[in-house]
């Protein structure tokens, strides 16, 4: 028996690919209703699930998949029309069935009773559309006085289906096509015709070797009937044509029932509706308590399953494109190294004399050899610099993958706003490394949030303004150098800088705003519990979200930049490394240890001379940079290290900059700058808001990466309060 469990990892990525689609299209297709490839992709997206879950056993995924697959073919068979209420009992199914693969992901058992109601509104939806194909055909026989031949009841047909031999290898279980033909009709008989089968010696366990003679009794005409095979045609021959209708068929117990008097058609359907469910025959049974099943339930309806999230995430799926490159580079590194190898065994760069013992041809050997050995470096470290960014590209991701999630949010968040809201999406095949796409949607999440809530107006709003009545938030994203920029702009009210003031005045964050520039006034927002909201809603106002967008988006090494105008709207715009793996660095010394500051965050490097260096009594000290006065953070005491150097005037300073502050960093001795290999130090290092990671130097130690923010986070709490007044002072008064 076939273990089915191996094949949930590969259905649960394809099926969750499948699951984007569908939401993502559903969303589209109700504003392009007449879109018919689109029709086309998202039934695609449905029937892949039903045929992929019903070929490793999950059969009650498929049958509900099914429904969905149903009416999403009455759309596109123009039967329904895409309406607003039709999407939202679609993305309803979408959303369970999305559940029922979390569910497989994290081996726990889903409760498909919760799928009931939904059940019965596509039921409903496929019978009220039914009804009215019904009534147009009557009126439409009214009026031509020309029976139409679905109305003609039932009809027979032989179905000859001999399916292409490669089927298998495309996943392709030709046993789901005769499973939807009973969807379409009744299968009177059928037969495996096995004639085509090799011998044992030449069968290919990988190929297709049998056909099926079929036959179907329906009310459905010859083209619904090709339908199901739409999937196979390629390299498979479908012959069907009716036949006459043969005598009494043998039917199901209870149609049989039914058509011997012995019980009415209710009777039935009402014996299948009594089928108890697991948890209610165990409490029959004494073996659990009512409430310890409810408990269970809710447990299973409530429970986040974060393995689901690993299984998405420890995936990707790579450009066939990229994979070969990196491949053809793999394959001139081995031809180096054999260049090498050769050079080695040859011995002749060893040579320093000749036969004659004069040493002329032995030192001409050596030259040449040393010119080999140089040029094959080269290669070397031409192959090795290549293969480190093919391998990054790798990890590279468009950005869209996040963006699509924000279409079905605007959606539903406008409507509980009462906002007629519409999310442009722009440069989402942008690439951003696939660490910084997974730790970037929730800030934006919140960004979104905020736009729906404080920045676009009621259309009533809007119209009193001269405004249009559909405001708009505008998604982009775009590469300008080493750096993607994530930009939330929406043509909203915009902040309103007094009342950021004056919040921030109440709640004590500053006395006044006279010597604040408009950019500090805006980046007050970002404090933790500033809201300018005048009430809590289910969307925000509890001053819990932009100071969170701000930490997640630094612990990336970004910023967040504000752009805004009154009633014309606000832009923020995120700026983000291409990749958290390998960064840039300025590499130095404190002590007897090596650290790394990113060169995103450095400014210059100099050594101050003697009178450049200024206290300022007990509240600290400062470096003056050509007429500028920036504070000095000795490394060595917030890190707790005993330094060779104190004195600046002998040391060297590092000048970084963070929030569009400067910051002097004392270290002893400046190495150099170097490209390094960025690494987590583990769960069993405590979180230090000072390094933001580790990595391996040319030498094999271990260098900490410095995080600046968090170097001046750290100066903040070690540093008297006298003595860090001055960094607070030069914060507001070189920030002007």
């Amino acid at each position: 028996m076939v273990d089915f469990k191996k094949l949930y990892g590969i259905f649960v990525d394809e099926a969750t690919e499948r699951i984007a689609e569908l939401e993502d299209g559903l969303l589209r297709i109700e504003k392009s209703p007449g879109d018919k490839e689109l029709i086309d992709t998202i039934f695609r997206a449905a029937h892949t699930i039903k045929g992929s879950s019903g070929s490793i056993g999950l059969t009650d995924i498929s049958k509900f998949t099914h429904g969905l697959e149903e009416i999403l073919d009455m759309v596109r068979e123009n039967k329904i029309t895409p309406e607003k209420a039709l999407i939202n009992v679609l993305l309803g199914a979408t959303d369970l069935i999305k559940e029922m693969v979390e569910a497989v992901a994290s081996e726990m058992e889903f409760d498909f009773g919760r799928c009931e109601g939904l059940l019965k509104r596509m039921e409903e939806i496929k019978g009220r559309s039914l009804e009215l194909r019904v009534k147009s055909s009557r009126t439409e026989k009214d009026k031509t006085a020309e029976p139409r031949s679905q109305s003609s009841g039932l009809k027979t047909f032989k179905v000859i289906f001999i399916p292409n031999p490669d089927l298998f290898k495309r996943g392709i279980d030709p046993s789901m096509i005769i499973e939807d033909l009973k969807d379409i009709g009744e299968i009177v008989h059928i037969t495996a015709n096995t004639d085509t089968v090799p011998g044992l010696s030449e069968l290919d366990p990988e190929n297709l070797y049998l056909r099926w003679d079929i036959l179907l009794k329906t009310n459905r005409d010859e083209a619904d009937i090709r339908k199901v095979f739409e999937f196979v045609e390629e390299g498979s021959e479908i012959k069907i044509f009716p036949v006459a209708t043969p005598g009494k068929d043998v039917p199901f117990i209870g149609k049989m029932l039914i058509d011997e008097g012995v019980v009415k058609a209710e009777d039935v359907e009402d014996a299948l509706k009594s089928q108890k469910r697991l948890g209610e025959i165990l409490a029959e049974q004494g073996k659990v308590s009512p409430v310890d099943v409810e408990k269970a339930l809710e447990k299973q309806r409530n429970i986040k399953t974060d393995s689901f999230k690993k299984s998405v995430s420890s995936t990707i799926r790579v450009d066939l494109g990229k994979l070969d490159h990196l491949i053809n580079i793999v394959g001139e590194m081995v031809i180096i190294h054999s260049m090498f190898q050769q050079a080695l065994q040859g011995g002749n760069w060893l040579s320093v004399t000749d036969n004659g013992g004069n040493g002329k041809n032995g030192s001409l050997m050596t030259h040449n050899s040393a010119q080999n050995m140089e040029a094959l470096f080269s290669q070397l470290q031409r192959i090795g610099k290549d293969i480190q960014e093919s391998a990054m590209s790798l990890r590279m991701l468009p950005v869209g993958e996040v963006f699509q999630r924000f279409m079905r949010l605007v959606r539903e968040l406008s409507e509980s706003k009462n906002k007629n809201i519409e999310l442009i999406i722009t440069g989402e095949d942008t690439e951003l490394d696939k660490g910084v796409i997974e730790k970037i949607a929730d800030p934006l999440v919140h960004l979104i949030r905020n736009a729906i809530d404080h920045g676009i107006e009621t259309p009533e709003e809007r119209m009193k303004k001269g405004k249009s009545e559909k405001g708009t938030i505008h998604l982009s994203a775009y590469q300008m150098g080493d750096s993607v920029y994530i930009d939330v702009e929406d043509n909203g009210r915009g902040l309103n800088k007094e009342k950021i003031v004056e919040k921030a005045v109440s709640k004590g964050i500053i006395t006044n705003a006279h010597s604040l520039a408009d950019e500090q006034i805006y980046n007050l927002i970002f404090m933790p519990g500033f809201s300018t909201a005048d009430a809590v809603t289910d969307v925000s106002g509890r001053g819990v979200g932009m100071d969170v967008v701000k930490r997640n988006i630094e612990f990336l090494n970004g910023k967040v930049y504000i752009k805004t105008k009154e009633n014309e709207g606000t832009t923020m715009s995120i700026k983000l490394p291409l990749t958290l793996a390998i960064i840039d660095g300025l590499t130095v010394i404190v002590g007897e240890e090596v650290f790394v500051i990113p060169i995103t965050s450095v400014v210059e490097s100099l050594r101050p001379r003697r009178d450049d260096v200024k206290t300022l009594g007990e509240k600290g000290e400062v470096v003056n940079v050509r007429g500028e006065y920036i504070p000095l953070l000795r490394l060595y005491e917030i890190l707790g290290i005993t330094p060779w150097k104190k004195d600046p005037w002998e040391a060297i300073v590092v000048v970084t900059v963070h929030d569009g502050i400067k910051y002097s960093l004392l270290a002893d001795e400046l190495l150099g700058e170097q490209q390094v290999v960025l690494k987590n130090l583990g769960k069993a290092m405590p979180q230090i808001c000072d390094v933001a990671g580790g990595t391996i130097l040319g030498d094999g130690k271990v260098a900490l990466v410095l995080d600046v923010p968090g170097i001046v986070e750290m100066a903040k709490k070690r540093y008297s309060v006298k003595r860090y007044r001055v960094i607070e002072i030069m914060e507001k008064t070189l920030a002007l």
